[in-house]
């Protein structure tokens, strides 16, 4: 047993069912034909909070859990695929089966888990079994966990298979969940009430091809990879816009084109000076929400993707990469705007096709994966003992699968943008010291 499991004093495991049964009607969902492209990794998000208020501080750890038992067995009744059956590849059997749910106590502050470098202890907050086997899991399709810190905080933890969801619907859903914990004999109707309808807009393929388009998923083979955190404050993050709008055309960069550019910049510029060559040419692959044009209630996975690349150094300057996102983010915007139902998955599949050949064809290149939770309210998620102080991301593991990935998400009170990155641990050491990055971002970790 390692030093950090030995602070895991106990482990309760629950199932926890929709409090409705769910009807006949809607006991098969299809998935859809980008639910099949997915692989069935298992995304994680953790949410901390250090004190809870005082109507619930003095409370027993047992009426904690079940608060969050009850509301989440009502909230089950609107999400119904979660607590299903995952059918080869080819739909959900939402037969009420339910969701594992576990509790445990750790004999440590919750400070203790945030200070310790490249996440090791942020394990202990996820179900062990899912985040040991984040690809081979083969347990309920979402996995939680409520944890007890010495201290008197909680952290509570989901895991979601990709085949149910995206990032977009695992934000919605742990809102609706708060919102429900919070109001508990209120009738009162969540904004986005979901609607698992994503293969009336993306139709699955035929049944006897459905296992092709696994073998052909997009989510990237596992590599031992370490990850880091850092914070860009707003006041940085002002200075990053103030230089591309300087240098470019682009007037009112986003969160997300600026520091997916510099971060990618600055990924770049370490990796040559690993390598002590010349620039390494790279491709960025930016995750896009497709809500709008599609309706805010759809839920499932529901995106594309966009690529840039950067063949030589002098293409590396901050200002030229945030234009060179934002052109292609406007033409996949175009593509979609006046489009038909029916033109949707070719107009989706194109863009995969496109980013996919850009990599095909220059498979000596390096990847960067960028996807951004930015905007998203996950610092509002409330339970009834107010909100969290913090927010880890997917990525905010000692293990995280997937290579020169990078997760961005809005800081607490949205004073500026916190980002976690996976990378191959010797292009790590160079990352975390690169003095250009250091003075904008801040180690989280």
């Amino acid at each position: 047993m390692s030093s950090v499991s030995r602070l895991v004093s106990s482990v309760c495991k629950k199932i926890i069912k929709p409090y409705s049964p769910t009807p006949i009607s809607l006991r098969c969902h299809k998935l859809s034909y980008l639910d099949q492209m997915v692989g069935g990794i298992y995304l994680p998000l953790a949410l901390f909070y250090p004190k809870l208020s005082n109507t619930w501080s003095n409370k027993p750890n047992n009426v904690v859990s079940q608060h969050l038992e009850k509301s989440l067995s009502k909230v089950l009744t609107n999400y119904y695929p979660f607590a299903g059956k995952l059918n080869d590849n080819i739909s959900i059997d939402c037969n009420d089966s339910g969701v594992e749910f576990f509790i445990t106590k750790i004999n440590c502050p919750m400070s203790e888990i945030f200070n310790h470098p490249y996440f090791e202890k942020h394990n202990l907050v996820y179900p062990t079994e899912v985040i040991n086997n984040q690809y081979t899991y083969e347990g309920s399709l979402a996995v939680f966990q409520l944890t007890h810190f010495s201290c008197g905080g909680i952290a509570i933890s989901m895991c979601l298979s990709h085949k149910v969801g995206d990032g977009y619907t695992f934000g919605n859903f742990m809102n609706h969940w708060a919102t429900i914990a919070r109001n508990p004999l209120s009738s009162e109707i969540y904004p986005i009430s979901p609607k698992f309808d994503g293969s009336f807009y993306f139709p699955p393929t035929k049944d006897e091809d459905s296992s092709n388009v696994s073998n052909n998923n997009i989510v990237p083979q596992r590599e031992e990879c370490v990850s880091k955190g850092f914070s860009i404050s707003s006041s940085k993050l002002t200075a990053l816009k103030a230089r591309v709008i300087n240098e470019s055309k682009v007037q009112n960069p986003s969160d997300t084109e600026v520091v997916s550019a510099f971060l990618y910049q600055r990924a770049m510029a370490t990796k040559k000076l690993v390598n002590s060559s010349s620039i390494r040419p790279s491709l960025l692959h930016q995750a896009v929400n497709l809500r709008p044009p599609l309706p805010k209630h759809t839920m499932g996975n529901i995106g594309c993707l966009f690529s840039i690349l950067t063949k030589e150094e002098k293409e590396m300057d901050l200002a030229q990469v945030v234009s060179k996102l934002r052109k292609e983010k406007e033409e996949v915007k175009q593509k979609y705007k006046n489009a038909k139902i029916e033109e949707l998955l070719p107009i989706t599949l194109e863009q995969y096709r496109k980013a996919n050949d850009l990599l095909v064809n220059n498979s000596c290149y390096d990847l960067y994966r960028f996807s951004s939770l930015i905007t998203f309210p996950s610092y509002d998620v409330d339970f009834g003992w107010g909100k969290p102080e913090k927010v880890i991301s997917p990525l905010s593991t000692s293990n995280p699968p997937i290579k020169n990935m990078f997760v961005l998400m809005d800081a607490k009170n949205r004073d500026g943008v916190n980002l976690t990155c996976s990378m191959k641990k010797q292009d790590m050491l160079a990352f975390e010291r690169d003095e250009e990055l250091l003075q904008f971002a801040s180690p989280t970790s």
